[in-house]
């Protein structure tokens, strides 16, 4: 008999550990709701500065000022938000210069904690 009263014991705790691990999973997920309100500016962006990349593999920082939205706040590195290597070749292809300036949308979130901002260049680089 006592062997049963352990194991429904053992049970017993097994399953509040259970239950409490998938409220914790409960709460965590409504934190993160996908119910997320986004603004959306359109700007431009103009490059300011071309440079050697800090991790010296060859990459080239593109580094770009923004005209309005939270990217305006400080100065944005090209590779850093499409999230690609720049190099010598790329700007070659793309006619990249400083001064030049390209139209862009970037949403940023203002409810909700979904991904902060998304960047949409007006503009195909290859």
């Amino acid at each position: 008999m006592s062997g049963i009263v352990n194991l429904s014991s053992s049970f017993k705790a097994l399953l509040s550990i259970l239950v409490f691990t998938l409220s914790l999973s409960s709460c965590n997920n409504k934190a993160k709701s996908s119910d997320c309100n986004y603004d959306i500016v359109t700007t431009y962006a103009e490059i300011t500065d071309m440079r050697p990349h800090p991790d010296g593999n060859g990459r080239i920082s593109v580094i770009m000022d923004f005209k309005a939205s939270v990217l305006a706040m400080e100065d944005q590195e090209f590779g850093d938000l499409r999230g690609i290597k720049v190099d010598h070749d790329f700007i070659v292809r793309n006619n990249f210069e400083i001064g030049l300036k390209y139209e862009v949308n970037v949403s940023q979130i203002i409810e909700g904690d979904c991904t902060p901002q998304f960047v949409s260049f007006n503009h195909e680089f290859r």
